[in-house]
């Protein structure tokens, strides 16, 4: 055979064997990760059927089921309600608005009497026939029309596709120069057609195409580690390249819950957790007592009762707050307070506009003073005043015992209390970290813009001089050119819509920044699905979300966002590393083919022996170094490099690992074929060409915590394969190596030693050229053609 054996061939396929095993065992141990998410759908829902109530799969559900509906349910179909009792639904996955909305049969308007499928029931109880189901429901709908094409070729695999091609020709003119050398030094031809033909084989990398889906791989088990499960393996490499997180507030900057923030008197106020002065405890207490008790049926069933007491609890009002109710008249949303009998008087919580009319004195300076309309008036204004900061307000009254709990007159206005979706932990941290990256963080929300400023403000997210608030009213009235003008300084957007949030996307990715988008709600998924990125929330988003983005959180942590960053940009450095370990070696190893035929009549490595160089110094170094784990989780420490790391960055490391790698393996070469014969000068060439290799993997293997263990267990490998090839009799024959000499050991390990000195010379004296700073924002085509901007 033309390459020397049947041996020679197999030799080539076992390479590609190899990358192939390692790239599909990766894939399936993030694959296995994603299929978690399967387990984090709604199976069943409670009917009517002849008269009698069942519960069935929700995809068995008709139109014209009557659904029965109680706290706690999440909504299977769209359905018209026939009858309700308190009645509120958790409406945020769809429309983003935080806040529980009440529904009633004889509502005013449609959305006042439907229901919505993937919509929550907080509190009361109701009945509702199904009027839509699956991809006729609002839900579905936007399933369908987010419904996802074959995953094409990511921008890393198309640059890899190129710079095999830019290398093809000079691993040809490589070739063409051993066979013409040899054939100039009078070698016989049929040999040196095979050692030419070799050459060019052993430097084509033939886990180039596998390389960066592995690495990818590698990459997305990691973060199933951390709770973020990749659904798309090519949004890896667009994470690295992220300069711009768009993220939903409720429910991902917000934890999604209502939480006590504030206490306030006529005059005074507090902020919670922290200390209450008399007056404001006792307008707390009051509040608490207007709950159901703690160890009622009921206690959990609204979720504004539950923090109003939970934060009596944590102001150590425990104790207090278990005094027995004597008549209760529970929340309503036709009468909206309500009112307990406790402790000799009757204490009320509820809408300002609702009690500020049954009030006839205010609580001033200790003492019950009269209340007249210019007072109600100033009651009005304050509790507006705090709404304006981004809090749902209740005010909080008490009356005589013999108050009438049902219909409360003649009160005694005590205060307010402030409730808001609190802030998750971490997230101002997480924040943080992101600016000191130059990842910009814009809040989007459709809630009221002093909340948004509010919530903006605990995130840390800068509005005044370094950022500004636009309100979806605006962008509205924006062309393409004012918005993408604003949009350059926004940092917070609210009264947001589905609409506003594509228009977003869209601009950005216009100005060439690489956008993520995180989110959480059936609202969120096209913006999700038209992101570089679309980050869902895993446990507390809709199905809807999941499927339309490229990485789930699956626990509801935007911190969690930080690391995948982290992730995504080592990714870059260590694919750009490995490729130029690979490339660089095999660059080297055509180096030392080439040089040594221009200067020695002799061939210094036979062509089985360059196919087992190509074994043993490619695939697994190179792979190891893919692998590698971040150096370490300061986002702001690792470069945005993206697909530039792949331009002039790989050429530098390229030739420097080249030169690095051939050039002390010629010179050992030609040190021992000068002293010591050609059998021992091959072996010399052989074993400090991988050596060289492994020298420069070992020193790439090395972080902040120590030495990676994938690189030193490649290494090892390696190191263990060229060893048994040079001491193990039946292999060194098959390779036809002789044992080295003393001498020979010497010159090996001093190739060794020598290649990553030379390397970091090259690279400090710049003699290569200087590397480019990381990327700024690399411009891209939109992802979808759901181009929404006006003309």
């Amino acid at each position: 055979l033309l390459l020397g054996s049947v041996a020679d061939v197999l030799m080539i396929a076992a390479v590609i064997a190899a990358n192939a095993v390692v790239s599909a065992w990766q894939e399936r141990q993030a694959g296995k990760a994603v299929e978690a998410l399967e387990s984090l759908t709604t199976a069943t829902a409670r009917v009517m059927r002849d008269s009698h109530p069942i519960t069935i799969p929700t995809d068995e559900i008709v139109p014209g089921d009557v659904l029965l509906l109680a706290s706690g349910d999440r909504i299977p179909a769209d359905a018209r309600l026939i009858e309700a009792q308190g009645l509120e639904v958790d409406e945020a996955a769809l429309t983003g608005e935080s806040l529980p909305v009440p529904k009633r049969p004889d509502a005013g308007t449609d959305s006042g009497r439907i229901l919505l499928e993937g919509s929550d029931v907080t509190v009361g109880t109701g009945l509702a026939v199904v009027v839509a189901v699956g991809r006729h429901t609002r839900m579905g709908a936007t399933a369908a029309a987010l419904a996802l094409e074959e995953e094409q070729q990511g921008a890393l695999g198309a640059r890899l596709n190129r710079l095999l091609r830019q290398m093809l020709p000079l691993i040809a003119a490589g070739g063409a120069i051993v066979t013409v050398s040899g054939l100039l030094w009078r070698r016989p031809l049929l040999q040196q057609f095979a050692i030419g033909a070799s050459v060019a084989i052993a430097a084509v990398p033939e886990g180039l195409p596998l390389l960066a889906g592995t690495g990818e791989a590698a990459v997305a088990r990691r973060l199933a580690g951390r709770r973020a499960l990749v659904r798309r393996l090519s949004a890896v490499e667009t994470l690295g390249r992220v300069d711009v997180a768009c993220a939903d507030k409720t429910g991902t900057l917000t934890e999604g819950r209502l939480a006590l923030s504030l206490v306030a008197g006529v005059e005074e106020e507090a902020t919670l957790p922290g200390e209450l002065p008399d007056g404001l405890r006792r307008v707390l207490l009051t509040a608490a007592l207007a709950s159901p008790h703690p160890d009622a049926p009921d206690a959990a069933s609204h979720p504004t009762d539950v923090a109003v007491v939970w934060g009596g609890r944590k102001a150590g009002l425990g104790r207090e707050l278990r005094a027995e109710r004597e008549d209760e008249s529970p929340f309503d949303p036709a009468h909206s307070f309500h009112a307990s009998a406790v402790a000799g008087r009757v204490c009320v919580k509820g809408a300002a506009e609702a009690l500020i009319p049954r009030c006839n004195r205010v609580r001033r300076d200790d003492k019950n003073r009269p209340l007249d309309e210019a007072g109600r008036r100033e009651l009005l204004s304050r509790a507006d005043h705090l709404a304006e900061r981004g809090l749902r307000v209740l005010m909080v009254a008490e009356g005589p015992r013999n108050t009438e709990v049902n219909d409360p007159d003649g009160l005694v206005a005590l205060g307010f209390l402030g409730i808001s979706d609190p802030l998750r932990p971490g997230v101002s941290e997480a924040v943080r970290r992101c600016h000191q990256a130059g990842v910009r963080v814009v809040m989007l929300t459709g809630d009221h813009p002093a909340t948004a400023r509010t919530i903006a403000r605990e995130a840390g997210l800068p509005l005044g001089e370094n950022g500004e608030l636009l309100t979806g009213e605006e962008i509205a009235e924006l062309d393409n050119g004012e918005l993408d003008e604003r949009l350059e300084h926004a940092t917070v957007i609210s009264r947001i819509t589905p609409l506003d949030k594509l228009r977003i996307v869209e601009s950005m990715q216009r100005q060439g920044h690489t956008v993520a988008m995180t989110g959480d709600g059936v609202n969120d998924a096209p913006a999700l699905r038209l992101a570089d990125v679309g980050v869902a929330m895993g446990s507390g988003g809709t199905e809807v979300a999941r499927q339309a983005a490229d990485v789930v959180l699956a626990d509801d942590d935007f911190s969690t966002l930080v690391e995948t960053l982290v992730e995504g940009r080592s990714f870059w450095r260590n694919i750009r590393r490995a490729l130029g370990l690979l490339l660089g070696g095999n660059l080297g190893e055509l180096g030392l083919m080439v040089g040594a035929s221009a200067v020695s009549p002799a061939n210094p490595l036979t062509s089985r022996q360059i196919l087992a160089v190509n074994l043993v110094s490619d695939v697994l170094p190179a792979l190891a170094v893919a692998f590698q784990q971040p150096e370490h989780r300061n986002l702001a420490g690792l470069d945005r490099e993206g697909e530039a790391a792949l331009e002039k960055p790989l050429r530098n490391d390229l030739l420097r690992r080249g030169i690095a790698t051939a050039t002390p393996s010629l010179a050992a070469y030609l040190a021992a074929l000068g002293s010591l014969g050609m059998a021992q000068a091959s072996s010399v060439a052989f074993a400090s060409v991988v050596s060289t290799q492994l020298a420069q993997t070992l020193a790439l293997g090395r972080n902040t915590e120590g030495y990676s263990r994938s690189v030193l267990g490649a290494v090892a490998g390696s190191s263990g394969l060229l060893l048994a090839a040079l001491t193990v009799g039946p292999l060194r024959t098959f390779l036809n190596l002789a044992t080295p000499a003393p001498l020979s050991w010497a010159l090996i390990a001093a190739a060794s030693l020598a290649a990553v000195p030379l390397n970091h010379l090259l690279d400090s004296s710049k003699l290569l050229g200087t590397t480019p700073p990381p990327e700024k924002s690399i411009a891209r085509p939109i992802r979808t053609g759901m181009a929404l901007s006006p003309a």
